[in-house]
């Protein structure tokens, strides 16, 4: 195969080397395109030799060589791709580059498809290259929505055929012509109540550019038939919906005409409190507020008069004043006084600037923490302490809001306590050895786990007792006179000795110790607190694991882990500070 493809390129670029509008550009073009198509270049000859003649042809066409070229190559694609549905089969037999096209052109507007009718179901519009459909049933909705990807197609429920339907109108636009490859073959258009029209293609994506379907949206008398049908069935529907829009913007206009004018309100009503606070010199003292003042006047967020600018002005004025010829010449005159004049009004401009007064508080505020709005903007300002204190309970708050499912699951997993989580499964390991004991712990008599009864241990202490008393009584015979009364109390030994040593040897005389289950237990609680989420999720109980988080240290670590910065400031997660009398304060945005 690769000896065939060389063989191929070398032979075109001897039989069209010498060729004085054949260039090696336009034949590397070629080349590139002829292998896209096919990889041994079965199409090479072809598609050099119809370019040459076509330009040979026409030698005053304002198309350029590469353009002519590229034209070409992609008609050659387009055959290659449909060959087997064309009368000609083989390319070689098309002589001229315009016979090509004239076949491919024909068969793109030849009819691939028959689109029947059904009773259940409206045509809205038929030419030779579309069909309208309007399906009235779930049913034909299948049927016309068939090789789509259409929700309204689904075998799957009629809920969202249902709801399209009640919204408004389906049209399902069939394209005859098209191959089902192009996703455009099928559009369906959900013409609704309130007026907006939506185009999704057969892979069920909306079509945002109107250019893909133009001769749909273009033809004026496919969308009117369209326009036409809708009207005749739903007008009434429309009409209604659309008073019903209508209704609902004036309705929406009325609520915010209300939210602005209580907006208004509040600004008065907060002014109002500002001129108060100012009068009675609330904030003379009060840090948090000249913190976050500052803060804005250094980051130029302040909107009213800054000092800076006004001792500017007042640095400028005086330089006027002292350069001025009219007051070198007379200092008492009018041109002084009048520079007095605008000095004073300065000053007084200077010691209302920076109000404080101008911040709103919001909620909250303080010592540690306040906040604050000012110029459409809300702020937390707060100490260390306030910050932390803030923090914490904005976390707090999450959790509540939101439970612990809404944090990563592997750091929640990292705060349960598996001491909370020991304590709780201890009545259970302690019913499961009281109740089994021999599942859990060694039955030899002879191991540590055993021992025995109350019962057995009075027997064994009754035997001790008697042959404790017998031997005293051996002891007072001499060993003369012992005689047969002597043997009897020897025998009477040996008797309870057998008997005691049967009793050591029954299995049923022998009870598990209580240590031994204290020791079960404290042994199975080590491993729960070893790995408390496995013992959680062992028993089913993983949708428990919230009620053994240790909270504090959890919020702790959100903290730590994510910084102040982004729990608190709900704006962009950023803590900013500001140095205010030798404080240093932290600031949030909050909005």
């Amino acid at each position: 195969m690769n000896l065939l493809t060389e063989d191929r390129i070398k032979d075109a670029l001897e039989k069209y080397k010498g060729n004085p509008i054949f260039s090696k550009d336009i034949f590397d073009v070629i080349l590139q395109g002829s292998s896209n198509i096919a990889g041994n270049h079965k199409y090479l000859d072809w598609i050099i030799d119809r370019w040459i003649k076509s330009r040979e042809d026409n030698p005053e066409t304002v198309t350029s060589a590469k353009e002519g070229a590229e034209e070409i190559i992609k008609a050659v694609e387009t055959f290659d791709k449909f060959r087997n549905t064309l009368d000609i089969k083989n390319l070689y037999d098309y002589q001229t580059i315009d016979q090509l096209f004239d076949v491919l052109r024909a068969a793109s507007t030849k009819q691939r498809r028959q689109v029947s009718s059904r009773e259940d179901s409206t045509k809205v519009f038929e030419n030779d290259q579309f069909v309208i459909m309007v399906p009235e049933t779930k049913d034909a909705s299948c049927y016309y929505g068939s090789g789509t990807k259409w929700c309204t197609a689904s075998s799957q429920g009629n809920t969202h055929f249902d709801n399209y339907k009640k919204s408004g109108e389906l049209y399902y636009i069939i394209d005859k012509t098209k191959p089902t490859s192009d996703p455009t073959y099928k559009v369906a258009l959900n013409k609704k109540l309130t007026g907006e029209e939506d185009f999704w293609n057969a892979i069920d994506k909306m079509i945002t550019d109107k250019n893909v379907i133009d001769s749909i949206v273009h033809d004026g008398i496919l969308m009117k038939s369209i326009r036409d049908h809708f009207a005749g069935i739903h007008g009434e529907r429309a009409a209604q919906a659309e008073k019903e829009r209508k209704q609902r913007e004036a309705e929406r206009e009325a609520d915010n005409a209300e939210r602005r004018q209580r907006e208004r309100e509040r600004i008065a009503r907060l002014g109002a409190e500002a001129q108060v606070r100012r009068e009675n010199n609330e904030w003379e003292d009060y840090d948090l507020a000249h913190a976050l003042m500052t803060y804005l006047v250094e980051q130029g967020e302040w909107e009213g008069d800054r000092k800076e600018d006004i001792y500017e002005k007042i640095d400028d004025l005086r330089n006027d004043m002292e350069n001025d010829p009219e007051v070198i010449e007379n200092p008492d005159g009018e041109r002084a006084q009048e520079y007095g004049e605008d000095l004073e009004n300065l000053e007084i401009e200077l010691e209302n600037a920076e109000d404080v007064y101008e911040l709103i508080p919001t909620g909250h505020y303080d010592n540690e923490y306040a906040e604050f709005e000012y110029g459409g903007m809300e702020w937390l300002v707060a100490t260390e302490e306030g910050a932390d204190e803030y923090a914490y309970e904005r976390v707090e708050s999450l959790i509540d809001d939101i439970g612990y499912e809404g944090f990563n699951e592997g750091f929640v997993e990292n705060h349960i306590e598996g001491e909370r989580v020991a304590d709780y499964y201890e009545d259970w390991f302690r019913d499961d050895v009281d109740q089994e004991p021999e599942s859990y712990l060694d039955e030899d008599i002879d191991g540590d786990d055993m021992e025995l009864t109350t019962e057995a241990k009075e027997q064994i202490e009754a035997i001790d007792e008697e042959i404790g008393e017998l031997q005293e009584e051996l002891e007072e015979f001499d060993e003369v006179d012992g005689g047969r009364e002597e043997e009897d109390i020897v025998d009477r030994i040996d008797e309870l000795e057998a008997h005691k040593e049967d009793i050591l040897e029954d299995e049923d005389n022998y009870e598990f110790t209580e240590e031994a289950k204290d020791n079960y237990v404290e042994n199975r609680m080590d491993d729960v607190r070893y790995d408390p989420v496995a013992f959680l999720r062992d028993y089913g109980m993983e949708d428990q694991l919230e009620n053994f988080v240790d909270q504090e240290s959890f919020i702790e670590d959100v903290i730590s882990s994510d910084g102040r910065g982004h729990t608190i400031a709900s704006y962009d997660g950023t803590e900013d500070e500001v140095e205010y009398e030798g404080e240093t304060y932290y600031l949030y945005r909050m909005n």
